[in-house]
């Protein structure tokens, strides 16, 4: 009976520390699985950001096929302030900047990402950097002059993106031909295979300004926000994002870098009510 008491009074005592102090794994197992990428960076001293290399002005090769653009440079400045290597990865279509997040082969993914509440399900945004609008640019045979003539033309898009969930809303008539890439987007309407493309607005600016042929509708439809995309439950890597792009843009050099690459004022990041 004594060794009984002493058996029971074991099992309940190890049930009562349970409780106060669950086992590390098992309470791990529970919930989400924290990061901490900020810590991780700087131990690895090597920063690793997501970019396009095939969208210019943002990221795009050029002669020497070095990725350079507003957004490397952003980066640039990112692993400046962390005293940090910066490595670019490219990234090849607008959902990879999500994949590469969610498989670790990216810290951070600063690529025109525009933030929006479906990719924020999967993925956390950081505070907007700089504002954007979705612009068409368009052979200047087709006469367009705004999105309803947009309705019976032949429109290209770039696959998942936000510019083709607003034709659909604005031009239901539109004949949608879709691309991975802004830039083959671009080659079908310099080919005439297509009558006019829906993009980024800063992205329609920059190309019509580079092609006689081409031209783009001068007030941008649906103002949305470029952000840094960044793993889930990644608290402190993701007050540091925001309190980096305060800082960039506070200094000035935020806008500095955008009249640079687009020689326009960027639109104001704060929204007027």
């Amino acid at each position: 009976m004594r060794t009984r008491g002493l058996w029971l009074g074991l099992v309940v005592g190890m049930f009562v520390i349970g409780l106060i102090c669950p086992v590390p794994g098992l309470a791990g197992e529970a919930g989400p699985q924290m990061q901490d990428t900020l810590n991780a960076v700087i131990k690895k001293g090597e920063l690793t950001v997501g970019t396009f290399d095939f969208y210019p002005p943002w990221g795009f090769r050029d002669a020497q096929n070095n990725i350079v653009g507003m957004d490397v440079d952003i980066a640039k400045e990112l692993a400046k302030e962390l005293k940090v290597k910066l490595t670019l990865v490219p990234v090849p279509t607008t959902q990879d900047r999500i994949n590469f997040l969610i498989s670790g082969k990216i810290d951070v993914a600063i690529s025109n990402f525009t933030a929006t509440l479906e990719r924020s399900k999967v993925i956390t945004f950081s505070d907007p950097y700089v504002i954007d609008g979705i612009g068409v640019i368009f052979r200047k045979d087709a006469k367009i002059k705004n999105w309803a003539d947009l309705n019976g033309k032949r429109v290209a898009v770039t696959t998942g993106s936000t510019g083709e969930e607003l034709l659909k809303k604005e031009a239901p008539k539109a004949k949608i031909l879709g691309f991975d890439q802004a830039s083959t987007a671009l080659l079908a309407v310099q080919q005439n295979k297509a009558d006019g493309q829906i993009e980024d607005y800063t992205y329609t600016v920059y190309h019509a300004g580079r092609d006689k042929n081409l031209g783009f509708l001068d007030k941008p439809l649906s103002f949305q926000p470029y952000c840094f995309g960044v793993r889930k439950f990644d608290q402190e890597w993701l007050n540091y994002m925001n309190f980096f792009i305060y800082r960039l843009q506070q200094s000035g050099k935020m806008k500095e870098l955008y009249k640079t690459w687009f020689a326009a004022e960027p639109f104001p990041v704060s929204p007027k009510w």
